[in-house]
């Protein structure tokens, strides 16, 4: 059976939170694609995101905090001020950030080579979801893995097409962004742009100074 498609209500919102918060697998809305959306420290959870979406194991999820500040939660950086900087300019926005983990990261789907990716999304109807979770969501696009190139956008059809029968709940709401993928800075060493996206390497150039990343 094909999991529901829910209007972003306050009463289904309230449901697809409740659901997350069960460890529960749901599809919602970001600035991007539409995502799966799950508990990153619910390890039932995060097994069946990858079964679902059938991800190579050494892909891991992105962290999504609401509050910009929270990175500071989950990541670390020598140049903390370079990072807020980054943060200040473009977050809430379809920019990820990857940097050494905390502690407090100790999912192994969330890490990798003691990394951890954090975004922050400006989605209004993500942002009012993460409000009544309460705590990070970890998500990735809500397709089969290695079947949707980046100039395709996953939205309510084709999640339905690729995930519908093995998620939870779908929740719709866009507007999506203007680009198929957010994207990625690795501040981790020397800053680099690992996917392009609505924001540029002259973008992050004018925030931080210096060659392109």
């Amino acid at each position: 059976m094909t999991a529901p498609v829910l209007e972003p209500t306050d009463e289904n919102l309230d449901r697809v939170a409740t659901r997350i918060r069960e460890g529960g697998v749901v599809v919602a809305p970001s600035d991007t694609n539409l995502g799966l959306a799950l508990d990153p420290w619910n390890p039932e959870a995060v097994r069946r995101a990858y079964e679902i979406k059938d991800r190579p194991t050494h892909k891991p999820l992105t962290l999504f905090v609401r509050d910009p500040a929270d990175w500071h939660r989950f990541g670390t950086h020598e140049d903390p001020d370079g990072v807020q900087r980054v943060v200040d300019a473009f977050w809430p926005g379809p920019l990820n950030i990857v940097l050494d983990a905390t502690d407090r990261v100790d999912a192994e789907r969330l890490r990798r080579d003691g990394t951890v990716s954090i975004g922050c999304l400006s989605n209004p109807t993500w942002r009012a979801l993460a409000a009544r979770v309460d705590g990070p969501i970890a998500m990735t696009s809500a397709n089969r893995s290695g079947t949707v190139d980046d100039d395709t956008l996953v939205d309510v059809a084709l999640a339905r097409e690729h995930v519908g029968e093995t998620v939870d709940l779908i929740l719709r709401g866009g507007p999506q962004g203007t680009t198929r993928a957010s994207t990625i800075l690795d501040m981790s060493g020397d800053p680099e742009i690992l996917r392009r996206g609505d924001v540029t390497a002259a973008d992050v150039r004018e925030v931080l100074g210096g060659d392109d990343p």
